[in-house]
């Protein structure tokens, strides 16, 4: 490859610079000075580890790209070899302050560069004015740190180096989830650890390498050459301690100053109203490539605090909440139904086992036109005709954020008043928010959630907690579990389900979520008996082929499961739903659906599917598989109505307005006239009136139910510090705490 050719020249070339340049050190009687030599050898580190990468086959076979990169590094590394020399003739060009001050401003530009180039691709498509506010935010930190270090380089290089991997990362996320970095990703570093090496090609594209030529020249400008610059003090002036400690706290103070400004402004003002910088819900990304990534992102941060609904009281609230499930009562085809007063008293009576499995990734790609190969989805769960209830499930996840389907459908809560850029599980305390856990808890029920992973990912080990789980089983208790992909295969989940029914003949709340079909899909481990061979449009794509093979399997390991339960002599409900779609059905949507409104189109992508299934005949239900479409934050107050559970006034509230407003997600939300709406697109229709309704309602129960609204996401001793565990209870091996 040439990118390898052109790697390995460009490194000969760094070492050779090194030995011209010590060698003429020598015979000048100098030294190299060593901060040089360690920018040298970095820029060669940096020149190595792209030849191996090229090497493996992991960089875009560009020429171009390659030539500025290895001409970049080489020359940086040259430069930072000779700075002594370099230092001299500056400093004979003009003013050391003036030409230090230059040196950061081309430093902060090609910082900004080299932050948005690896994603964002086509900067004359930025806004000019986002631009120039990213860059000079940039320079604000980069000068602080500068003045800061006594007019030192180093810590502004190594800013320059921070500010680079961001967006190199930014790159890899919107590569296999479809979605830009949020500042809730933060809390989530744990998680993404755990899952960063399981299935992902990390390779490197011709704009990732023109980024890092733009690293090697923010570089270039900022440590070899502005700590060069400033005269080094008034000791070397003959001016004594005094001036020295003068020049000391004066640096200190512009630095502290910038320090101050940038905190200020990131802090005071306020982005989304005062400069319109939004990021869009229902195009994150674009939001992103319009205003750059630190403007978004610092909008995005700005948001974390849950913005209270317009004209909210807890007093109008709590009758919004008491009317709504006031109508409920009343209404013939809900609480009044004659129907579900035979499911209370079955209920009452039977106190079924309650299982909700969310299906990692699961969802029915056919909708995508069969794929254009002829792909009719996963074929038993089609086929289920005995459900109570089933349909589309309208999610708040696209490609990845798994912990905010599962906080919906726990909470009743919708991320449609939170963002795309916001995980509750990270940020916001759990303690006191309303949960079917809790629910089943206070019925009587022992309380199991299981996930075949560690159990620090997205913080569940204390979310599971507070929502009132009495045991948490995790990776630890699945050791000898049947894998695939080195993934806990669904069927290994099932398995665990049916030991704890079979070790406990007690009602039951069991929460399973699963691991298996887990991104990425190019792992290459599916084995050839297992493998599925669809051709799009005539080619086969390895990844969608073995994410369909993980379907398939998710659908055969299900068969068995319910078959199992058809036999088992206890009653038992079961729902079961997917969390979110892959990231791949993003470009199939945009090539093969384009004359569409965008709520539609969109809506498409985030959307997976549920039934809810029981093993006995339930009261007042025919058990038909009736159609019907919700969203996941009803989900658990429509199992509830469905079985004859008893319901909080809030599940009857929801259960009342969604007849009004059947699916909200993070998208936007659907009228009963069937027309959807894009959130921040707000208009005087009734859908939108509703929406707002069901914001003050919920802000009332998660945010201002007298709990802290953030969490310290710290860990507690089962038992002797967790009120959420039931008296008398153990937390088994790998359960919470």
């Amino acid at each position: 490859m040439i990118p390898t050719f052109v790697f390995a020249l460009s490194l000969a070339a760094t070492a050779a610079s090194f030995a011209l340049s010590l060698r003429h050190a020598r015979a000048q009687e100098q030294r190299l000075r060593p901060a040089g030599i360690a920018w040298g050898v970095f820029f060669a580190a940096l020149q190595a580890f792209l030849l191996v990468w090229s090497a493996l086959g992991l960089v875009d076979n560009d020429a171009l790209s390659a030539l500025f990169a290895g001409a970049a590094c080489a020359g940086a590394a040259h430069l930072s070899f000779n700075r002594h020399l370099v230092g001299e003739k500056l400093r004979a060009a003009g003013h050391p302050l003036v030409l230090a001050l230059i040196a950061l401003v081309l430093g902060a530009v090609f910082t900004t560069l080299a932050l948005e180039i690896p994603s964002n691709h086509d900067l004359t498509y930025m806004y000019p004015l986002c631009l120039l506010l990213e860059a000079t935010l940039i320079l604000g930190v980069q000068a602080a740190l500068f003045f800061l270090a006594q007019r030192r380089g180093t810590p502004t290089a190594v800013s320059a180096i921070v500010f680079w991997l961001v967006g190199i990362a930014q790159y890899f996320v919107i590569t296999f989830k479809t979605m830009p970095i949020t500042p809730s990703d933060l809390f989530a570093l744990n998680t993404a650890a755990a899952v960063a090496g399981t299935g992902y090609t990390y390779s490197l594209t011709a704009f990732c390498l023109y980024s890092i030529a733009c690293l090697a020249a923010a570089i270039t400008c900022t440590a070899p050459l502005a700590s060069l610059l400033p005269s080094r003090g008034s000791d070397e002036q003959g001016q004594g301690r005094t001036g020295r400690g003068r020049r000391i706290a004066l640096n200190a103070l512009v630095g502290l100053a910038l320090i101050a400004g940038v905190t200020a402004h990131v802090t005071l003002i306020d982005y989304y109203n005062t400069l319109g910088i939004q990021v869009y819900t229902w195009r994150p990304l674009e939001s992103y490539y319009r205003q750059g990534f630190l403007p978004s992102f610092i909008s995005n941060a700005q948001l974390m605090m849950p913005q209270r609904p317009a004209d909210y009281s807890a007093e109008a609230a709590d009758e919004l909440i008491s009317g709504y499930a006031a109508e409920y009562d009343q209404s013939s085809d809900l609480g009044a139904s004659e129907g579900r007063k035979a499911a209370e008293q079955q209920f009452s009576e039977t106190k079924p086992t309650v299982i909700a499995i969310m299906n990692e990734t699961f969802s029915d790609l056919s909708v995508y036109q069969n794929m254009h190969a002829g792909y009719e989805g996963p074929q038993f769960f089609k086929s289920l005709s005995d459900t109570l209830v089933r349909g589309d499930l309208y999610v708040s996840a696209y490609g990845g954020g798994t912990c905010n389907t599962e906080w919906e459908f726990l909470t009743g809560s919708s991320m449609s008043f939170l963002g795309t850029g916001l995980y509750p599980y990270m940020v916001y305390n759990q303690q006191g928010v309303p949960s079917l856990a809790e629910q089943f808890r206070e019925m009587g029920y022992s309380t199991t959630a299981m996930h075949p992973n560690h159990a620090n990912n997205w913080n569940r080990e204390n979310v599971y907690q507070d929502l009132g789980f009495d045991q948490f089983l995790t990776i630890d208790d699945f050791q000898d579990a049947e894998k695939l992909r080195g993934m806990v295969t669904d069927g290994a989940t099932y398995d665990k389900i049916l030991e704890l029914l079979q070790n406990d003949e007690s009602p039951q709340f069991i929460f399973d979520v699963t691991m298996q079909n887990h991104s990425g899909y190019d792992t290459g481990l599916i084995p050839s008996s297992q493998l599925e061979h669809y051709s799009i449009d005539g080619v086969e794509d390895p990844e969608v082929n073995e994410y369909l093979s993980l379907i398939e399997q998710s659908d055969r390991d299900l068969e068995t499961f319910i078959n199992e339960l058809r036999n088992l002599d206890r009653p038992v409900v079961v729902v079961f739903f997917g969390d979110h779609q892959p990231s791949f059905p993003s470009s199939y949507n945009d090539l093969w659906f384009t004359n569409e409104d965008e709520a539609t189109h969109t809506q498409r992508l985030w959307h997976t599917q549920y039934f809810i299934w029981a093993n006995y005949d339930v009261a007042g239900s025919l058990q038909q598989s009736e159609q019907t479409d919700t969203s996941t934050n009803y989900l658990a107050a429509l199992l509830m109505q469905q079985i004859g559970a008893p319901l909080t006034q809030s599940q009857k509230a929801e259960l009342a307005l969604r007849r009004q407003l059947p699916i909200i997600n993070v998208i936007g939300y659907q009228g009963a006239d069937g027309v959807w709406h894009l959130n921040g697109q707000d208009d005087d229709s009734q859908a939108t009136s509703l929406r707002n309704e069901l914001w003050a309602m919920q802000y009332r129960l998660i945010f201002d139910n007298g709990q802290p609204v953030f969490t310290l996401n710290q860990q507690t001793e089962a038992n002797e510090t967790n009120p959420n565990l039931a008296p008398g209870t153990t937390a088994v091996p790998g359960a919470l705490g």
